[in-house]
C-alpha cells in the first residue's frame, strides 16, 4: 500500500514537472511571438551584443578575458555591438527576420574564429584584405591546419547549414504585413545612433581611425570596428595639402637634388627577403648547444648592417617587399592592406625596377614558392621586373618537413640570373620559404637544443624553427662563395621580412621591439656604405645612393629628405607622392603615368617540348621529351590535362592507350588549372611505326616527386 502511494505521488510529481515545463514553454512561446511581432529591436540588440561578445572571446582565446574586456571598456564593446547591429537591422525589411538574423550573425562569429585562428599561428590579426588571400590560404592550409581540424571544420559547417535549413522550415514568419516606411525609418534611426556613438567615441579618444600596431588596435577598439575599418578604409585618403602647386614643387626640389655625380660603378645588386628569419641570439634568457647561425655572426662583424623597421609580424610577406620595391610607407594605406592584392594588381607605379632600368640593369624575381601566391604572377609585371623565376619553374628535390622548399636551391637560380646576361647587369629580387610556419611541436631531434624555454611544445617549435634558420645561414654562406667566385661586382642585401610566428613579446628581444628586422650588406669589393638604423622603405634608396644612382621622384625624394630633422614634414611628402601615383592625377609626371607593364618571361631557361615517344606496350605508356621540365609540368592531349609522372628536366610519362594519328600535345607549367605560367608549343602525333620501349621499367608514379642525379644517369644509359 505504501508504494502505491510513493508511486502515485512520484507520478503528481512527474505530471507537476510536465504541467510546469509545458506552462513555461507556452509562456517564453507567447513572449518570443510578442517580441519576434512587435518588440524584435529588443531581441536584434541583444543578439547584437551576444554576436560581439562571443567574438572578443574568440580573439582573445578566453571566455573570462572576454568578460574583462566587457567590464573595462563597455562603450567600446557597444560601438561594435551597434555595428553588429548595423548589418542585422536590414532583415527588419523582410519576414523571415530569424533567418536573415542568423545567417548574418553566423557570418559574424565564423570571422571571429577565423580571427582567432589566425591569431594562434600570427601576430596580424584578420583583416578584410585576408578574404582576398583565400586562394592563397587554400594553397597551404595544408601546411597551417592538421586533417582532425580539417574535419571538424567541415562538421562545423555542414552543423552550420543544417541549423540555418531547421531555422528556416521551423522559425515562424512575421503574422503582420511589413510596413516599410516605419522599417526604413527604424534601420535610418539605428544607423544614425550609431554612426553617431561612434564618432563621439572617435572624439573622446576611446576609438581611432589611425592604427599604429594593428595588433593592439584590434584589442584595444574591437574586432569589428578594426575589421569593418578594414573593409571601407583601403587606399591612401587625399592629403589635405595635395594639388598641382604642391607636387610640382617637390618636383623641382627633387630637380635640385639630382645628381651632379656621373655613375662611375654599376654592380649587379641582390636584394635577399629571408623568410621568417632574425637572429635567435638576442633572445634573452635562451641558450643554444651552439649557435644557430655562425655564418650570421660572422657577416655582421665584418659588413655593414643596422635594424630596419618592417611593416609586420608572424605573416604578411608581401608588405616588406613592398615597401622595399617601391620605397612607399604601408602606414599611409588602409589598416591591414596589403597593396599587391588591390591597387597594385591594376596599377603599374615607381618601383627599384624602373629606377634601376634607366641605368641599363635587367630585373629579375626569383621565389621558391608558387608565383600566383600573394598575386605575385600579376604585381610583378606592374613593377618592371623581366623575369620571373618561380617553384614552377625549379627543380626542387629537398623540402622541409612541413613542405616549403629549402633555400639552398636559390643560389644555383641566382647564379642563372647573373649569368643570363653579358654587357648588362642585374638586379635580382629574390624571396625565400624555407622558415615559413607552422612551427610544428611534437617531439624531434633537430640537432640543436634550446635551454630556457619552459614550455615543451613551444621549445619544440623554436627547435624547428631554429634548425630551417640554420639550413639558411648555410646558404648565405654559399651564395656569398658563389658571388665571390663569380668574380663580377655585387652587392648582395639581406634581411628577414619579419619575426616567426613563434609568439615572441618585446619583452623576450634585447632590442625591444617585434617590428624591426637586421639587415646586412654584402659586397665583394671595397665601398663606402655605412650600417644604420632605417625604415624599410627607405632601404632602396639609402643603397642607390651609394653610387649616384637618383632615378625615380621617390628615390630622389627619400635619398633627400630621409635623415632630416622634421620627419613629419618628409613623410607628408613622401604620401603626396604615393598618392599621387596611385590613386591621384599624376601630376608629378604632368598627367600621365610614365611606366608601362612588363610581359614577364617566367623561368629563365625556356621549356621545350621536343618529341613523343610512345611504346610499344598495351598499357599506353607515352615519354614526352624536352627540356626545362619541371614537377608542374603538366601534359594535354587534345586540351585534356593527363595525370603526369616527371622522370627528370628532359623526360615525362603519362599513359594515354586512345593514342592516334594526329593527337595534339602540348605542356603547361602550372600550380592549378586556373594558373598556368608556360605553355609549349603542340606537337601532333603523325607516326604509326612507334619505337620499341626503350628502357625505363619503372620510375616513381607521382606528378611531384623528383627523381634523384644517380637514377636519371641510370635511366640515360638505359636508354643509350
Amino acid at each position: 500500500m505504501s508504494n502505491l502511494i510513493k508511486n502515485e505521488k512520484i507520478n503528481n510529481s512527474m505530471d507537476n514537472v510536465k504541467k510546469y515545463v509545458q506552462e513555461k514553454y507556452k509562456y517564453f512561446k507567447d513572449i518570443f511571438k510578442q517580441t519576434y511581432n512587435k518588440r524584435i529591436v529588443y531581441m536584434y540588440m541583444l543578439d547584437a551584443i551576444i554576436v560581439t561578445l562571443i567574438i572578443e572571446m574568440l580573439a582573445r582565446h578566453s571566455f573570462v578575458k572576454g568578460i574583462y574586456y566587457l567590464i573595462s571598456s563597455p562603450y567600446v564593446l557597444l560601438c561594435n555591438a551597434m555595428i553588429v547591429l548595423m548589418t542585422l537591422s536590414f532583415t527588419l525589411l523582410i519576414r523571415r527576420r530569424i533567418f536573415g538574423m542568423a545567417i548574418i550573425s553566423i557570418i559574424w562569429i565564423i570571422f571571429g574564429v577565423a580571427n582567432s585562428v589566425l591569431l594562434s599561428y600570427r601576430v596580424t590579426p584578420f583583416t578584410a584584405v585576408d578574404l582576398m588571400l583565400i586562394d592563397s590560404a587554400i594553397d597551404i592550409m595544408n601546411k597551417y591546419v592538421s586533417p582532425p581540424m580539417i574535419v571538424v571544420i567541415v562538421i562545423a559547417a555542414i552543423l552550420a547549414i543544417v541549423a540555418l535549413v531547421y531555422i528556416w522550415r521551423k522559425v515562424p514568419k512575421i503574422d503582420h504585413k511589413i510596413k516599410y516606411h516605419k522599417a526604413v525609418g527604424i534601420v535610418a534611426i539605428i544607423y544614425a545612433i550609431s554612426l553617431g556613438a561612434i564618432n563621439l567615441g572617435i572624439s573622446a579618444d576611446l576609438l581611432s581611425v589611425k592604427f599604429g600596431n594593428l595588433a593592439d588596435s584590434y584589442r584595444d577598439y574591437g574586432f569589428v570596428y578594426c575589421f569593418v575599418n578594414s573593409l571601407l578604409n583601403t587606399g591612401i585618403d587625399k592629403p589635405e595639402g595635395y594639388s598641382d602647386e604642391k607636387m610640382k614643387s617637390i618636383k623641382d626640389e627633387t630637380k635640385d637634388h639630382a645628381s651632379e655625380k656621373e655613375v662611375k660603378k654599376k654592380p649587379n645588386i641582390i636584394f635577399l627577403q629571408l623568410e621568417s628569419f632574425f637572429d635567435v641570439n638576442y633572445m634573452k634568457d635562451i641558450t643554444f648547444s651552439e649557435n644557430p647561425l655562425p655564418n650570421y655572426t660572422a657577416m655582421k662583424e665584418k659588413y655593414p648592417h643596422g635594424f630596419m623597421d618592417v611593416p609586420i609580424v608572424g605573416a604578411g610577406t608581401v608588405n616588406t617587399e613592398f615597401e622595399i620595391m617601391t620605397g612607399m610607407n604601408l602606414d599611409d594605406f588602409g589598416p591591414g592592406e596589403y597593396p599587391f592584392k588591390t591597387i597594385l594588381k591594376e596599377k603599374t607605379c615607381e618601383s627599384i625596377c624602373y629606377n634601376l632600368k634607366n641605368y641599363g640593369y635587367k630585373c629579375h624575381a626569383i621565389h621558391d614558392n608558387t608565383a600566383t601566391f600573394y598575386s605575385r604572377n600579376v604585381v610583378f609585371g606592374n613593377l618592371g621586373y623581366d623575369t620571373f623565376t618561380s617553384i614552377e619553374t625549379m627543380n626542387v628535390d629537398e623540402r622541409t618537413p612541413m613542405g616549403w622548399a629549402k633555400d639552398k636551391y636559390l643560389t644555383e637560380y641566382i647564379m642563372q640570373a647573373l649569368k643570363s646576361t653579358k654587357k648588362t647587369k642585374d638586379y635580382i629580387y629574390t624571396i625565400s620559404v624555407q622558415g615559413h610556419g607552422s612551427y610544428p611541436s611534437d617531439d624531434a631531434d633537430f640537432g640543436i637544443t634550446i635551454d630556457g624555454i619552459e614550455d615543451k611544445s613551444r621549445r619544440n617549435s623554436f627547435e624547428y624553427y631554429v634548425q630551417q634558420i640554420h639550413e639558411m645561414d648555410a646558404f648565405l654562406k654559399e651564395l656569398t662563395d658563389a658571388l665571390t667566385e663569380y668574380g663580377e661586382d655585387t652587392v648582395l642585401v639581406f634581411y628577414g621580412d619579419h619575426l616567426p610566428s613563434l609568439g615572441i613579446t618585446e619583452e623576450e628581444l634585447e632590442y625591444g621591439d617585434v617590428f624591426r628586422e637586421e639587415y646586412i650588406i654584402w659586397s665583394n669589393f671595397k665601398n663606402k656604405i655605412e650600417g644604420e638604423d632605417i625604415e624599410a622603405y627607405q632601404l632602396q634608396a639609402k643603397i642607390l645612393s651609394q653610387f649616384n644612382m637618383d632615378a625615380g621622384d621617390i628615390n630622389k625624394y627619400t635619398q633627400k629628405h630621409r635623415k632630416d630633422e622634421d620627419q613629419e614634414e618628409y613623410l607628408e611628402g613622401l604620401k603626396n607622392l604615393e598618392y599621387d601615383m596611385l590613386y591621384g592625377d599624376n601630376l608629378i609626371y604632368e598627367g600621365e603615368n610614365p611606366y608601362k607593364g612588363t610581359e614577364i618571361q617566367y623561368g629563365l631557361k625556356k621549356v621545350k617540348f621536343r618529341s613523343i615517344n610512345p611504346t610499344n606496350n598495351a598499357d599506353g605508356k607515352i615519354y614526352i621529351y624536352g627540356s626545362n621540365f619541371t614537377q608542374y609540368s603538366r601534359v594535354f592531349v587534345n586540351d585534356q590535362k593527363l595525370e603526369t609522372f616527371f622522370v627528370d628536366p628532359s623526360m615525362l610519362v603519362v599513359y594515354y592507350p586512345e593514342l592516334k594519328i594526329g593527337d595534339s600535345f602540348l605542356v603547361k607549367q602550372q600550380n592549378s588549372d586556373s594558373h598556368v605560367l608556360i605553355v609549349t608549343d603542340s606537337i601532333s602525333y603523325e607516326n604509326e611505326n612507334v619505337e620499341e620501349d626503350i628502357g625505363i621499367e619503372t620510375f616513381k608514379e607521382t606528378s611531384t616527386a623528383a627523381t634523384s642525379e644517380n637514377e636519371t644517369e641510370e635511366k640515360k644509359k638505359k636508354t643509350k
